[in-house]
């Protein structure tokens, strides 16, 4: 009788810590991944504003489907269009040719996508790189 409280006390503080660790040890649990492309490192030469950075290859036969692809999304951006530029950049350091970069105000690269020559993965590559430009620009106050 007397240990009813304290087994009522140890069973509300430590049965969930107990069962949280057991869930993670045991790999049951998986995060979620908002992002949609991939997290690189890297800089380029600062800005006033975001930008995608698409990485042009010496001999390019999709970047004119790419290039109309990037303006569309920054035509549907809207009100926050103007707070991104769209720019064409050289293979160099720290840039892959066939990959779109989006590039913060300071100039670090945050995320990159890829583009090919298939239209319809270049939609779906477009419309990932909007759901993440989006949340960027929501919880950014720069550019």
């Amino acid at each position: 009788m007397k240990h009813k409280p304290v087994l009522a006390l140890v069973g509300v503080f430590v049965l969930p810590v107990a069962l949280a660790w057991l869930v993670l040890a045991q790999g049951w649990f998986t995060p979620g991944v908002r992002g949609h492309g991939e997290w690189v490192e890297g800089h380029i030469d600062a800005a006033t504003q975001w930008r995608l950075v698409m990485v042009t290859p010496a001999h390019c036969d999709y970047c004119a489907s790419a290039t109309e692809l990037l303006n569309n999304l920054d035509l549907a951006l809207g009100r926050d269009g103007d707070r991104v530029r769209v720019e064409q950049q050289a293979a160099g350091e720290g840039l892959v040719p066939g990959f779109v970069y989006i590039a913060d105000p300071p100039g670090m690269l945050v995320m990159r996508y890829p583009m090919g020559a298939n239209e319809v993965q270049n939609r779906e590559t477009g419309r990932d790189l909007l759901n993440d430009l989006r949340r960027l620009l929501k919880y950014s106050r720069a550019g």
